[in-house]
């Protein structure tokens, strides 16, 4: 029987990012899918320009990625026009195909991490030569690990092994988005938020070949997400956004929890990213906390296997708040009251030309949206107009 130290299921930003971070450790990184392959995201790396600060990994990939820069946002409730904001970077948007596997192919420069294409169905708990472990099995091959990391996202097989039960229809965000090949001539990002009423929202964001269009909708949609997305590119057609000559290159959806889950880590397993429910609520962004607990889990692999469980709840925490408060406030209660209250109240105040510039609301919203931090005078947006708060 093979082994190792660490087996982290699944290959994406938060599994790739914790086994760049392992060090002094033998280390699998397992996925059910060949690299590269296509993943179902919006693609917007938030206030990125200062990532290659935190995250050694993205600085190795950043200058081999296409991505295209977003700066300015335009917001709407339910087709209404909102407001618009302009920033020095809002985000870039990448192609989770190229992203993915560049970050996996830099995990694997590592001496002491490999990867196998292996469709993970039952985890045990096991001795081997006295040494307590877990023992994984895709119905014909049994590896060997003294830890193990959950990086298997939504549906995560590692979380179920700890006992966390399946998310319920109303802890879980739906989407449907495609990418669009055009010619681009509206360069804002586009927000529409509770679109036909529904609690999520759809957006345009540009790309280097056009646009990505898609719907996102907590709980269990009424009708099929194709009707959303089918309406939606209508009205983006409508407002001109879209042009009518466009090119649908690929259509594709997935799921995303709204939760993190009540046991993310033991002394021996920690979940990180989507498999944790590491998602910000209040706009559904995901890669940068696969990332940042990607991180984390590497490290203290590396350095704090000693009570492991404490310290990793108590570096996580910081970053459990920063999801705005998930593990406390019911997804369907929050995004529903907040979300309409919010837009209405920020309408009003938008409409009034001497303070549309002051528009608390927005501004508020778009603090809460992104993440910007200090670095000491290093950050790309230090000299940024917006206020943005310090956690």
């Amino acid at each position: 029987m093979e082994k190792y130290d660490v087996i982290v299921v699944g290959a994406g930003p938060a599994g790739s990012t914790a086994a760049y971070y392992i060090s002094g450790l033998k280390v699998l990184i397992i996925d059910k899918s060949d690299f590269p392959r296509h993943k179902a995201c919006g693609g917007g790396l938030m206030s990125s320009r200062d990532w290659h600060l935190e995250l050694k990994n993205y600085a190795k990939i950043k200058d081999k990625l296409t991505a295209y820069s977003c700066s300015s946002i335009k917001i709407y409730w339910n087709c209404e026009y909102i407001a618009n904001r302009r920033f020095k970077h809002l985000f870039d948007q990448i192609s989770r195909y190229e992203f993915d596997n560049l970050l996996l192919e830099e995990a694997l420069k590592k001496d002491n991490v490999t990867f196998l294409k292996f469709d993970l169905q039952k985890i045990e708990k096991m001795s081997l030569k006295g040494k307590s472990g877990y023992t994984i099995s895709d119905g014909e091959k049994n590896i060997f690990a003294t830890y193990l990391v959950g990086a298997d996202g939504v549906h995560s097989k590692v979380s179920k092994f700890l006992g966390n039960p399946a998310l319920k229809s109303h802890q879980t965000g739906y989407c449907l988005e495609c990418d669009i090949v055009c010619e681009k001539k509206d360069l804002d990002v586009h927000v529409v938020a509770g679109y036909l009423r529904e609690i999520g929202y759809g957006w345009i964001f540009p790309t280097a070949e056009g646009y990505q269009v898609g719907v996102g909708i907590v709980r269990k949609p009424g009708r099929d997400l194709q009707y959303y997305l089918d309406n939606f590119i209508k009205w983006t057609i409508k407002k001109k956004i879209l042009p009518e000559q466009h090119e649908i290159k690929r259509t594709f959806g997935g799921a995303l929890p709204l939760k993190v889950v009540k046991t993310y880590c033991t002394n021996n397993i920690m979940l990180c990213g989507d498999a944790m429910g590491l998602i910000k609520v209040l706009t559904g962004e995901g890669i940068y906390y696969a990332m940042r607990s990607g991180k984390i889990a590497g490290l203290t692999l590396s350095q704090n296997r000693d009570n492991l469980k404490k310290n990793y709840k108590k570096k996580m925490r910081p970053l459990i708040w920063d999801t705005f408060l998930t593990p406390y406030i019911p997804p369907k209660i929050f995004t529903l009251a907040f979300w309409t209250l919010f837009f209405r109240v920020a309408k009003i105040f938008d409409r009034l030309t001497v303070l549309r510039g002051l528009n608390v609301f927005v501004d508020f919203f778009m603090r809460m949206a992104m993440h910007r931090k200090k670095f000491q005078g290093q950050s790309y947006y230090r000299d940024e107009k917006i206020k943005i708060e310090k956690y």
